[in-house]
């Protein structure tokens, strides 16, 4: 799930603006109470990033990795639109940066094995 771009600096080095962005709304506002539609993520980028907002499709890309690899989840509700997923965080920011430098030393020590296989 996670890139680290060595040539980067900062948080830009692991995440782009708008994953950014998603992490702190999901994770200071989202409860398992508190759920947010991946539209209403997507007006949210807006407002922030203005016409540096991502897609509609990149939100939703990223709330499902987010999901596949544990730092969030949905709760399955119905609209007028029909079927929609309402996110929350699983993390803590605590939680979210430990899991975050686990994952990352964990690849990186699974490639570094494979060199001299």
């Amino acid at each position: 799930m996670w890139t680290v771009r060595t040539e980067r600096e900062g948080s830009k080095a692991l995440l782009t603006d708008y994953q950014k962005n998603i992490i702190r709304k999901l994770i200071i506002v989202s409860t398992i109470e508190e759920t947010i539609k991946s539209g209403e993520m997507w007006t949210h980028l807006n407002k922030v990033m203005g016409d540096k907002a991502p897609s509609r499709a990149s939100v939703i890309f990223f709330l499902n990795d987010l999901v596949k690899y544990g730092y969030a989840d949905f709760k399955d509700a119905t609209s007028k639109g029909g079927h929609v997923k309402m996110y929350y965080s699983r993390v803590s920011k605590e939680q979210f940066e430990k899991k975050v430098y686990i994952d990352i030393n964990n690849k990186l020590k699974d490639a570094l094995d494979k060199i001299f296989i």
